[in-house]
This record gives C-alpha cells, structure tokens and sequence, in this order.
C-alpha cells in the first residue's frame, strides 16, 4: 500500500510548519506564520524566537487563522505583515516585522476583538532566550520606573519567576550582545525549563494578574532586538565527525511501561521481554478487571504504583483500602508513589496550596501502610509541579516526577529542542533529591493530564498540538528517534530507571484500534506495533549494562549505547528532519529503522531480530531515522 511519507515520519499527513530563512548580511533568522526564530547574529543564537501565541482558558495555544501576508526582502531589509484571527474571528490581529543588516529587529503586534470582549489567558509577544551559555551568565535589567538591576539567569530551574517588571534586558554570548526592549505593556520571565522547553521565556502578561482576562479594546504591544558585537577568530581544529565511544562508570537506566486504565488492552507477546518495570497509575474508581490486568502484566517484572488519592479521604485509610484491593489482586508492588488529586494540579510556589495533608504526609502514610515497599516522593506530572511543591529526601526512598515536551509549542523544532533541556532538568532535579535515587515517570511527547487547565487538549484531527494527549508523533518514526535523544540526556545524571511509553493507547507502542483515527495503522491488516517499539525493545535488553560515552556525531544526531560481552551496541537517531552521515572508527553491523522499512517495522514485533543487517564503516540517516548498530 502507498502512504504519504509525512504519515510514516509525523503519524500523520499534516505537513511540517515551514519557515522563510532570512539572512541579512550578520543577521539571520527563521520566519514562519507563528514565530521568528532561531535569531543569529555573526553565526551565534542570540534570541531563541519571538512568538505571539494567543492562549485559551486552559492555556491551551489557539490554531490561528492567517488572512493575509506579505514578505518584502531587499538592500539589506526585511519587511513582513501578518494579519490572523484565532478563536472563529473573536480576536483579530495584525503583525508588522522590520529588521535590518545593522541587527535591529523590530515587532509590533495590534489585536482587536470583534465579538465582544475576548477571554483569554496570555495573548501577545513572547520572547525566548536560548539557554545552552546563557543559563547563568550574567544579565542586566531596567524596570519601568527606569532603575537598572544587575542579575543573572538562574543556573538551577528557578521555580518561579526569575526576573520581574520587565522594561529593557542586555546580555552576552561569546562577545556578541543582545538588547531587548518592550513597550505598552509589562513583561517578566520565567525559567521555562521547567516545561523542558530550551529558552527562558519573557512575557505578558504578569502571573499576579488573574489566569483568565479579557481584551476589551484594541492593544498594541512592541518588542526591540538590537544585536552587536564583532566576530571572534575561530583557533583550534574543527571537532572531529568520527564516531568515538568510550566507557562510563554507569549503567543504563532500567526502562519501564505505564499503564492506567485502558493502556493495557494488548497481547502479553507484543511487549519487549527484557522490560524491567510496570509503573500503573490507581484510583478509588478503578474496577477489578483493570487489577486483574495489572496482575498479569506483573508477571515477571517490577511493579510501580502511582496511587491517587481523593482529596475527600484521610490519607491513611485511602492507602489501606488500596493495599486490600491490592492483596485480593494478588499484586505486590516495589514502590509506592501516592499523592493527593490536588497536586495533580499546577500551583504558583507561593500558592495557594490545596487544603488538607501535604504531600510529606502522604509519603509518611504511605510507609505506615505499605512497609515492604520503597516509597518515593515528587510528583506525577511535570518538573515543574516538582520545582515547586520539593519533596522532603529525607522521607523518600527515591524522587520522581514525569515530563511532557508540549505544554507551550507544539511544532516540530520545539519539540527536538526539548532534547537540550532534558540534561538541564535531571541536573536540578538530583539537586533536589539531594542523592536520592532517581525514577521518571512517563517521558512523552503528548500530555498525560493538563496541571494547568481543565482538561488536555482535544485532538479529534490528530494534528500537531499544545497539551494534547493524542499526539500524532507517537506513532511515527519521530517519537522513536526523539527517545533515542531523552536515553542519550540521561548521561552522567543518575536516572535510575525511567518510562518511555505505554503498552497501547495514546502513548503506546502496540497498535490498537482507538476513538480517533491512526492513519496508516487503521488500514493496514498486519499493523501491530509503533516505530517506538523496537527503540523501547532495545533499550530494555541495555538496561544495567555498563554505560558507553559517544561523541564525533554530526548536529541534531544522538546516540546511546552500552557495552555488552560481545561488543558495543548503539542506538543512533538523527532527531533532525535533514540527512545525516555517521561515520565509525570499526566497522559494525547495522539496521536502519527509516521511511524505507517502516512497513516491516511495523507489522512485526520482531523486525530488529529478522531484519538484514549490513557490515557498514559509514551510514546515512534520513530525517528521524534509527540506525541500530552492533
């Protein structure tokens, strides 16, 4: 059968969001409909990007729709007019880019409501600071009443804000300067590695204001970018592009599944054998035919529990009641990670907290109540939940919490550069812990539940969007490649063990049929399992083996790999949607998961232990490809 190639890399037919390059003698930057970025000046990112989202009352981002534009490029300028709507025309607005070869950069933003006053929770500039120099260096602000502050971008993920009353910022990277000025409203920024985003991001408007306002009238709003500074000579050789490996005193982190209601409907054969753990998510309202399923799945492997507790119960007789369920299941978990269903929620770190028992109490409960089992502490959403609400290390046997890579951008880019974070975000976490063992709960693309709004996202359309579950990339070649990238970022972090996926559902790995349309899979009469599979199958077989340090890869490719009797075993993804070259020191076998093998891929379970294998000393990836390598 024929399938649109964007199907097998995306999961989907929707074309990847393309953006206009723009060079202007030392300035150079990414234009598309929804941002500027990737803002370079003399060959350094200076600015991540300059975006205009326009939130719901879930802080979910609104598709726009574009009515006009218009790019104009000539003698050393750049001139772009944008006019959109969002929200079926409730809010229109129209956007003006200037920017020239001296590094001057400047937008301005109007939006009108057309239907009445308009309710939303952020609508206008946000400007995005790269993170990788930039986490802190030093940084000089001016506040509105005109007063200079010198500071710096916090090193360690600040939970709140680091940087408040926002008029000009200033600062460098490698000699070169940027100088950010905001008009007609006030803008502060926070550390959106929380979020696993790669920026600190500067917006409007304040969190002290209410979530939910409304634009009443028109509202303009201005950002000034003014880059400078020489180029540095570039001593020293060019880093090699052979791929060298060398031996750590780790090993590879332990991989496991998540499960919750309905995520576990699969054949028990589908599911890779060397898998170490099952982390299942339990309510009050779970039935017993979801225990029984848990049972099963135990066999043989660890098992995690996640237990929600209803913010009506006393933590202690809710654990009990838990526990019995639990015995008459004949399950016997290893760890137990209990929280109130409050916490699931997002709060600001001053509050307000929910009512009732902390989480320090439920943890203490919970060692009362299940005393054979290791007792962890943090949270079941994202780092930032964690950040915010520190577990108590002392009361843990290990720390945890999730993460999701699409809370504020949803685009392809955004996506690979979470990639960045990730490190950034294990580092501040073991702070926390202060050595306490380290697990992560699911690591996803999509959201699993939405801590800062009603609901996650619905995705009837199965395109690419903010806080959804469904995300569409889960079942391409994309998600496969994209974990290659978050195995790799545990390097040196002391993650224990963490999740990459479900059996099945919205972030499984074997294909059942769901309430929303799997192009491709649906059709296909032998489809059975998602790309990611085969990268979750290998993984576990590497799973506390000695870990292996791989450099010489060329940009946006990452590798993982350990040291097994008979030799290295690698996984190489190339997280980019261009072609790379990798090049061995030795020759090695290799498998190559790509566009080209995706229907064997997908229609066995076995593909990586049948697939042919070539002697190579050098490979080609095509965008999101794997290459599996002995």
């Amino acid at each position: 059968m024929t399938i649109d190639r964007n199907v097998k890399i995306y999961g989907t037919s929707e074309a990847p969001e393309e953006a206009r390059s723009v060079h202007l003698g030392p300035l150079s930057f990414l234009c598309s409909t929804e941002s500027v970025r990737r803002i370079c000046w003399r060959n350094t990112e200076l600015v991540r990007a300059v975006t205009w989202p326009i939130r719901d009352e879930s802080w979910g981002t609104y598709a726009p729709e574009i009515l006009q534009e218009a790019h104009q490029e000539t003698d050393g300028t750049f001139k772009g007019n944008l006019k959109f709507s969002v929200a079926d025309g409730g809010l229109k607005c129209s956007l003006s880019i200037h920017a020239t070869s001296a590094g001057e950069l400047q937008l301005s933003l109007k939006m009108t409501p057309k239907n009445g006053p308009f309710s939303t929770n952020r609508a206008g500039f946000t400007v995005l600071h790269p993170i990788r120099g930039i986490a802190g260096a030093p940084l000089t602000v001016t506040h509105s009443d005109g007063s200079e502050e010198r500071t710096e971008f916090p090193r360690l993920i600040s939970p709140g804000q680091p940087v408040f009353d926002i008029q000009n910022l200033t600062y460098s990277l490698g000699g070169k300067t940027a100088m950010i000025a905001f008009s007609e409203e006030v803008f502060e920024m926070e550390d959106q590695r929380n979020w696993s985003d790669a920026s600190f991001k500067t917006y409007c408007v304040p969190l002290v204001h209410p979530f939910t306002y409304t634009i009443d009238g028109s509202v303009t709003q201005s950002v000034h970018i003014s880059l400078s500074g020489a180029s540095e000579a570039t001593g020293g050789e060019e880093s090699g592009t052979e791929l060298t490996v060398r031996q750590l005193e780790e090993s590879a982190p332990g991989i496991g599944l998540v499960v919750e209601p309905g995520w576990a409907d699969t054949s028990e054969n589908l599911l890779p054998g060397a898998l170490g753990h099952i982390r299942a998510r339990v309510s009050s309202a779970d039935q017993d035919d979801y225990l029984a399923q848990l049972s099963e799945l135990a066999k043989g492997r660890e098992l995690d529990l996640e237990l929600v507790l209803s913010e009506d119960d006393t933590p202690s007789v809710a654990l009990e009641r838990f526990r019995q369920k639990a015995l008459s299941a004949g399950l016997a978990p290893r760890r137990i990670v209990a929280l109130r269903d409050g916490y699931l929620a997002s709060h600001q770190p001053s509050g307000p907290w929910p009512d009732g028992p902390v989480p320090s109490e439920v943890v203490s409960a919970s060692r009362a109540v299940f005393p054979d089992a290791l007792i962890g502490g943090g949270m079941l959403t994202n780092f930032t939940e964690f950040n915010r609400c520190r577990p108590a290390p002392e009361l843990c046997d290990f720390v945890t919490h999730a993460n999701t890579a699409i809370v504020h951008a949803c685009d392809d880019l955004s996506v690979c550069e979470t990639l960045e974070t990730l490190p950034q975000i294990f580092e501040s976490a073991q702070a926390i812990g202060k050595g306490k063992p380290y697990r992560l709960g699911l690591v996803s693309i999509g959201m699993r539940s939405n801590p800062y709004g009603a609901a996650v996202a619905e995705n009837p359309e199965q395109v690419r969007r903010t806080m959804a579950r469904e995300d569409p990339r889960q079942r391409g070649l994309f998600a496969a490649a994209w974990t290659v990238g978050v195995l790799t970022a545990t390097e040196g972090k002391k993650v224990e063990a963490l999740c990459l996926a479900a059996p099945s559902g919205p972030f499984g790995i074997v294909y059942t049929p769901q309430p929303y349309s799997q192009a491709f899979y649906d059709e296909a009469p032998n489809a059975c399992v998602y790309p990611l599979h085969h990268v979750v199958k290998t993984a576990s077989a590497m799973a506390g083996n000695r870990r292996l340090s791989i450099s010489g890869l060329p940009e946006g490719v990452f590798a993982y790999g350990v040291e097994l009797a008979t030799g290295p075993r690698l996984m190489v993804a190339n997280v980019s949607p261009g072609k790379a070259t990798v090049h061995l020191k030795q020759p090695g076998q290799v498998t190559i998961l790509d566009s080209s093998t995706f229907i064997a891929a997908t229609t066995r379970a076995d593909w990586l232990d049948i697939a042919p294998r070539q002697d190579a000393m050098q490979f080609e990836l095509e965008g999101f490809a794997v290459a599996f390598v002995e």
